[in-house]
């Protein structure tokens, strides 16, 4: 039973992982400047911000990956395997889109600003 609870909680946590990555990629950190007055953020620091979102949602994801691998070392021996294997293959996926999203929150970086007027 432990095995069936386990890779819901992960999906749950790598789905709320994913939703916050994804609602940071798709907003415009700072918006066109407006008033003229620009507020110090930038195209770097917009890649920074994505930067740290990405590095602590892999840590999240890590702690989920070995966590599962735990989950899946206690089970019978017949069933280990089978256990440890679809771990790995939902943590490279995990890994996959957290570093897809990373790459199109920083490409939403370099967007920011380029609209036209009228």
């Amino acid at each position: 039973m432990k095995q069936a609870h386990a890779p819901k909680v992960s999906w749950v946590v790598g789905a709320v992982v994913l939703l916050g990555l994804a609602a940071l990629a798709g907003c415009t950190l700072i918006g066109d400047n407006i008033t003229g007055v620009n507020a110090g953020t930038g195209p770097t620091t917009c890649v920074k911000q994505c930067n740290d979102f990405y590095k602590a949602a892999y840590a999240e994801e890590q702690k989920t990956h070995d966590t599962n691998n735990n989950v899946c070392q206690s089970q019978p021996q017949g069933q280990r395997a089978g256990c440890l294997e679809a771990e790995t293959a939902r943590h490279e996926a995990a890994k996959a889109s957290l570093s897809s999203a990373k790459i199109e929150c920083q490409n939403n970086c370099h967007r920011q600003g380029t609209g036209s007027a009228g």
